[in-house]
């Protein structure tokens, strides 16, 4: 579970196509044509004038002489990543569908955005923020293609969702918090099962370190740090509740019990506290809202982008494809 502040830009559009079901991409040709037309594709990677054929006969590199080619090369790249690949393909054709059912279109302006709130999502200094996002897009693999889709993904699902985000005081609040408010900083084990999660608590109780206890047994992405989390505010909505109210009722280097979550159990530890940093909720309250209004597109994009994953699955003929999905889905 990562800090909302560290996720706010990929959230809908890398986490999410790493966890949802395929879409169907078997639409008729004559209806992806019109799908596809002027305005509801902008920023999409377009083919280039090679044709396909004469890109594959075309050899891939030469080694000592000897090329390498597109067949052999293939298989491995589609085992690697291929289901990865085709539930970011599927995604767009359905966002595109989406977008002309309500009449939208993304453009250039809208790209535009998203590209800078993905800057702004990773930090405050602009030569930081983009030292960051180069950093990201090397850990993800986005090249100039994938980026480029990934931007388009993002402003898709953001025009989508703006039409029924309403915002509200409470929001406003959380926000504030987030910004403003305390945070603490704890340790997290996730395990899939409660005597998985009881028998690390009585190690950890006996004398092991949290650490590597939770860099050991731990399914959290948090376990290769020891399970160390950013600070969390108490009002942080990208935290469950019941997570959150045992955090910030635990002591210093308290333990917890073990807390359902909805994919496992949690232990956490009370790290350290940071207090506020006593801003007026009056005066911040602009840049509150529009912090909020950020945080619910998010939540609305991801929660449209999973009812759109339910609503088809492709049919794979592609051995190497079909291999790689299974593995993703294991």
């Amino acid at each position: 579970m990562d800090r909302r502040g560290q996720r706010a830009f990929v959230a809908c559009a890398i986490a999410v196509c790493g966890s949802i079901a395929l879409l169907t991409g078997c639409a008729p040709k004559q209806r992806g044509e019109v799908l596809g037309g002027a305005g509801s594709s902008a920023g999409l990677p377009q083919s280039g004038g090679q044709s396909a054929a004469a890109a594959i006969d075309r050899p891939l590199a030469i080694l000592g002489g000897q090329s390498i080619s597109w067949d052999e090369v293939r298989p491995r790249l589609v085992e690697m990543a291929g289901a990865t690949i085709l539930q970011e393909i599927v995604l767009e054709r359905a966002l595109r569908q989406e977008l002309v059912l309500a009449a939208l279109t993304i453009s250039d302006a809208a790209l535009a955005q998203e590209e800078q709130a993905a800057l702004e999502s990773l930090s405050s200094d602009p030569a930081r923020a983009a030292q960051l996002l180069e950093a990201l897009r090397d850990a993800q693999a986005l090249g100039k293609t994938r980026w480029t889709a990934l931007v388009w993904r993002n402003a898709a699902l953001r025009a989508l969702a703006r039409r029924d985000v309403r915002m509200s005081e409470e929001h406003i609040r959380e926000a504030f918090d987030v910004a403003h408010g305390p945070h603490r900083v704890a340790r997290l084990l996730v395990v899939p099962d409660i005597a998985t999660a009881s028998k690390a608590r009585e190690r950890i109780v006996a004398g092991e370190s949290f650490a590597v206890v939770t860099a050991h047994l731990s399914t959290d992405s948090s376990a290769p740090r020891g399970g160390l989390l950013a600070p969390i505010a108490k009002l942080d909505p990208s935290f469950p509740p019941a997570f959150r109210e045992v955090l910030f009722a635990l002591k210093q280097d308290e333990i917890s019990q073990a807390i359902l979550l909805d994919n496992g159990y949690a232990i956490v530890q009370l790290c350290s506290e940071i207090p506020g940093d006593g801003a007026d909720p009056t005066a911040t309250r602009a840049e509150n809202e529009r912090i909020a209004r950020r945080a619910q597109e998010r939540i609305e994009m991801d929660r449209i982008a999973r009812i759109l994953a339910r609503k088809a699955t492709p049919t794979i003929f592609d051995d190497a494809l079909a291999e790689s999905w299974r593995r993703q889905a294991r």
